[in-house]
C-alpha cells in the first residue's frame, strides 16, 4: 500500500519541503481510504501528510499528523490502516502494530509478539468486523528455516478490536518475501498471501492459500514478468466466491483474475499507468481499476471488459454500497471524491485546502502533539486549511510568528463540487506543477480498495 511521491511545486502552489509538514520531500497526495464497517458518517483517509478523519460522511476533515504514530518527520511510510467494528483504528507500520480505541486520539503498540516488527499488511475480516488481521516481515539473520537468515513472517490476530494480538497458524516461508494478507468473506477458514522471491530475472510471484485459518498454507505460483514487474498485491476476494481472488502487479501494472485459487489466471486488462486504485462492488459484480495515466475504468466481474469511465487521475479507489470512493489531485477536482454512477462523475468530498483543524481530543491525548505549530506549518504549505486553529488561516501571523498565509478559495456552500470525467474545475493550472515521481513502498501499490 504504498505511494512516495516527490514534487517541484511551482507558485500556483506554496509547497516549503524543507518545512515540517513536508520534510519528507512528497508532493501533498491521497492514497487510501478506509470506511468504519459500523458508521456510515466515519471516514479515514491517507495522505502522504498524515491521516484524515471525518465523523460526517466528508463533509468535514480533520488532521491526524504522523508524529503520533511515531513515524519521523523524514519519513517517506505509508501506514497500512484498518477500522474494526468499534472504531478502533489500527495502523501498520515500519516497527509494530499501533491501535488507537479513539479513532486517532490516543496510540499503543501491540503486543503479543507484534513489538518492533515491521507490519507489511492489516485487514479487517468483512465477515467479523470485530476481528483484525496483520502479517508481519521482519528480516533477521537467523530468521530462516534452518536457522540462517531469514523473514519472520507471520500472520496475527485480533478478535476483540484491536486490544489483544496473538500469533494464528503457522508461519510463511522465510524464504519467501510477503506483501498483502486477504480474507475471504464467504468463508472464514479462507486466507490469502501474497509474495515473492528472487531478484531480477529470477524473481517470481506466489498466492499463499490456507483454507484452514492460516494453519497451513499452500504455495502457488503468480504471473510475474521479472524483466517488468517486481511483485503482485492481492487487491480484493470475490465476497461471494472465495476462489475467486483478484492481484495486480507492480511495474507492468497488469490486473490477474483467478477463479480457482490461484490455480490458473485471466489477465483482462494493462494499463499504462500504475494501477493506483482498485475496487469491487460489495456484491462483487462490478470492478474497478486505475491510474493517473488511465483514468478510471470499469468491467462487469462476468465479462472482464474493461471499458473507461472518467480520466479522473486515480490514486485510490473504495466501494461502499452503490458509492464509488476516489482519491485523486487537484487537476482532476478534488483530493477525495465520491460517485453515484460508476465514476462517470465525482461530487468534491475534499479539496487540498480543505482540511478542518486537527482531530478533536483531549488535551493530554496523544494527537495534541498535531496541534499549534505542526497544524500551521501544514497549512502553510498547503496552501491554507478551510478553519482557523492558532491564527493560522485569514492571512494573518501564526502563532509561533511566521510568516502570513494567503486565504483559502472560497469554498461552496455545500462543500462539494460536481466533477465530470475529465472535465474538471481545476484549482491548479495545468502548468503549475512540474512534479517528479519517486515510488518506495512496504506494500501495494496505493490503495487496493479498503486499502
Amino acid at each position: 500500500m504504498r505511494i512516495a511521491l516527490l514534487a517541484v511545486a511551482t507558485a500556483a502552489l506554496v509547497l516549503a519541503v524543507s518545512s515540517p509538514a513536508a520534510a519528507n520531500g512528497r508532493f501533498p497526495a491521497s492514497n487510501q481510504l478506509v470506511f468504519s464497517p459500523s458508521d456510515p458518517n466515519l471516514v479515514v483517509l491517507r495522505t502522504t501528510f498524515g491521516i484524515l478523519i471525518s465523523h460526517d460522511d466528508g463533509t468535514t476533515w480533520t488532521w491526524l499528523c504522523e508524529d503520533v504514530l511515531g513515524l519521523p518527520p523524514t519519513s517517506n511510510e505509508d501506514p497500512s490502516l484498518g477500522l474494526t467494528a468499534n472504531n478502533t483504528m489500527i495502523a501498520g507500520i515500519s516497527h509494530g502494530l499501533d491501535v488507537s480505541p479513539d479513532v486517532g486520539c490516543n496510540w499503543a503498540f501491540a503486543g503479543g509478539g507484534l513489538g518492533n516488527q515491521l507490519v507489511k499488511d492489516v485487514v479487517v475480516r468483512p465477515d467479523a468486523p470485530h476481528t483484525a488481521l496483520a502479517i508481519t516481515s521482519t528480516f533477521s539473520a537467523d530468521g530462516g528455516a534452518d536457522g540462517g537468515a531469514g523473514y519472520g513472517q507471520q500472520v496475527f490476530a485480533s478478535t476483540d478490536d484491536g486490544t489483544t494480538f496473538a500469533p494464528s497458524g503457522a508461519p510463511i516461508d522465510p524464504a519467501a518475501i510477503v506483501t498483502t494478507v486477504e480474507v475471504a468473506k464467504s468463508d472464514p477458514q479462507r486466507l490469502y498471501v501474497s509474495a515473492f522471491r528472487g531478484i531480477g530475472a529470477t524473481r517470481t510471484a506466489s498466492l499463499f492459500v490456507s483454507t484452514d485459518a492460516g494453519g497451513h498454507w499452500t504455495e502457488r505460483p503468480s504471473p510475474l514478468d521479472p524483466a517488468n514487474e517486481s511483485a503482485v498485491y492481492i487487491a480484493a476476494v470475490d465476497p461471494t466466491n472465495a476462489d475467486r481472488v483478484y492481484l495486480r502487479s507492480e511495474g507492468l501494472s497488469r490486473l490477474f483474475v483467478t477463479g480457482d485459487a490461484g490455480k490458473t489466471y485471466q489477465i483482462p486488462v494493462t494499463l499504462k499507468g500504475q494501477m493506483l486504485g482498485f475496487a469491487l462492488s460489495p456484491d462483487g459484480s462490478k470492478v474497478y481499476v486505475g491510474s493517473k495515466e488511465d483514468g478510471l475504468l470499469m468491467a462487469t466481474s462476468a465479462s472482464l471488459a474493461f471499458t473507461q469511465t472518467s480520466t479522473v487521475r486515480v490514486q485510490c479507489l473504495a466501494a461502499r454500497g452503490s458509492e464509488l470512493w476516489a482519491c485523486s489531485d487537484e487537476p482532476s477536482g478534488f483530493i477525495a471524491g465520491v460517485s453515484q454512477n460508476d465514476g462517470q462523475s465525482f461530487t468534491a468530498k475534499l479539496h487540498l485546502n480543505g482540511i478542518d483543524g486537527t482531530v478533536a481530543c483531549a488535551a493530554d491525548a496523544a494527537a495534541a502533539v498535531c496541534n499549534g505549530a505542526p497544524y500551521q506549518s501544514l497549512c502553510y504549505n498547503l496552501g491554507g486549511c478551510a478553519t482557523d486553529d492558532g491564527g493560522i488561516d485569514g492571512g494573518g501571523a501564526g502563532d509561533d510568528g511566521g510568516p502570513p498565509v494567503p486565504p483559502p478559495p472560497p469554498r461552496s456552500n455545500s462543500g462539494c463540487s460536481a466533477v465530470g470525467g475529465g472535465s474538471a474545475a481545476v484549482l491548479l493550472s495545468a502548468g503549475a506543477i512540474a512534479a517528479i515521481a519517486l515510488r518506495r513502498r512496504r506494500g501495494a501499490p496505493g490503495a487496493r480498495g479498503r486499502r
